[in-house]
């Protein structure tokens, strides 16, 4: 697998990339305040960010889009000692906040010195981080500059600071941007969602291993990743885990323990290093009944239709028509679906796109997409074939490896 978490130059060539969609758009600089943006931008993970929304619009990246400016970071002082060790971005200035975070030596002087107490905010001053963002632009020398940013996904109290430290300047929604740029994934991010992937493999093979009659979600969650944990422990060279999402569907969605005849839907993923997988896979608690082998089959049949039109220079729509009338003409003539999957990468909603849906959309060498065909009616319980691949210039590559029959678990 490899070491996933040092590769060198990654996020520089991120940027690279980045600044020429930028300059194609007229854009002159782009301010990044999601935690996945800020994260693609610099390499820094802000825990600050990371912890809540709430605090999105404090840690931030500046990215000039030409090349011969430099980006910077503006990071909280508590994480600033983080973000110099994690990205290649030397221009890293911090804002205050309400943490004492200095050394002892400072904080504990015998003898008090008016010098060396600090009035902190209580929580942050957006004056001050915006403040910076206006420096860093100054520096330069970009004060006319046409400013992109996450407008699409930042709160209103940020746009109002943007508003009010940028007036006149124009302001760019860079959403589409980031996700055409984010869509070719870096062998190193590969590399991080192969691991991930695997660990959706190990977390739900455990799981489901364990399900008997009379067990609760919240004890197949607990398998799940008590699996994914015991996996980690074998290539200590993963990266960190950063969390797990896991939304299982038992029986007819009722919060009631399994029984006999229910259905298992395990719909989960692994965080890694930022990166996050996605699959799912449904079981039977002891033996199908007719209809439950009859949605099994007829999305199956979807599966198998579009799998082989995964590869470069397939269109979304030719995709997603394909497993659309596989599963009508397998037995379920009326079904209807929005899309059939989804690019994946660092968003913690895990779904990003370009969609499998009825679009336009490419399919491109480097993507990394997430294929599935659900169904989930209330009456017999939910179904979904889930999986990830990577496409390759040969066709793809299946990230995910679990069987994808209907398999039969003994109550």
């Amino acid at each position: 697998m490899g070491n996933v978490l040092t590769v060198t130059g990654m996020h520089a060539e991120l940027r690279q990339k980045l600044r020429k969609r930028l300059r194609q758009r007229g854009v002159d600089v782009y301010i990044a305040c999601t935690p996945s943006n800020v994260h693609y931008t610099s390499g820094f993970q802000s825990s600050f960010i990371d912890l809540s929304w709430q605090m999105t619009g404090t840690d931030l990246v500046v990215v000039p889009a030409f090349d011969d400016l430099e980006p910077a970071i503006i990071v909280s002082e508590y994480c600033a000692p983080h973000a110099m060790a994690a990205s290649d971005i030397g221009d890293v200035r911090s804002y205050s906040m309400w943490t004492e975070g200095r050394d002892l030596a400072v904080v504990a002087q015998a003898r008090s010195d008016r010098n060396l107490i600090v009035d902190r905010p209580e929580q942050y001053d957006s004056a001050e981080i915006f403040g910076l963002v206006k420096d860093v632009l100054r520096d330069r020398g970009l004060d006319n500059a046409v400013i992109g940013s996450d407008l699409a996904l930042m709160k209103h109290s940020t746009f109002e600071w943007l508003l009010r430290t940028f007036p006149g300047h124009d302001l760019v929604d860079c959403e589409d941007i980031l996700y055409e740029a984010r869509r070719i994934k870096h062998p190193g991010e590969i590399d991080r969602l192969r691991c991930a992937a695997s660990l959706f493999d190990a977390g739900v093979s455990h799981a489901a291993s364990l399900v008997v009659e009379g067990q609760s979600s919240d004890q197949m969650r607990n398998n799940f990743e008590a699996g994914v944990a015991a996996a980690l422990a074998s290539i200590p060279e993963a990266g960190t885990c950063q969390g797990s999402f896991f939304f299982p569907h038992v029986g007819v969605g009722s919060d009631a323990p399994a029984r006999s005849g229910d259905i298992i839907k395990l719909d989960c993923g692994v965080k890694i290093d930022g990166y996050w997988s996605d699959g799912c896979r449904h079981f039977c608690l002891g033996k199908p009944s007719a209809n439950q082998r009859l949605v099994h089959d007829a999305l199956k049949a979807g599966f198998d239709a579009a799998l082989p039109l995964l590869r470069p220079g397939a269109v979304m729509k030719d995709i997603y028509d394909a497993a659309l009338a596989a599963v009508r003409y397998a037995g379920l003539p009326n079904y209807s679906r929005g899309h059939f999957g989804h690019s994946i990468g660092m968003d913690d909603q895990t779904e990003e796109p370009p969609f499998i849906g009825p679009n336009r959309a490419v399919l491109e060498a480097g993507m990394v997409v997430c294929l599935e065909v659900p169904y989930y009616p209330a009456d017999i319980g939910g179904f979904n074939i889930e999986d990830m691949f990577v496409i390759t210039d040969a066709g793809h590559e299946a990230l995910t490896h679990l069987p994808r029959d209907l398999i039969e678990l003994s109550p």
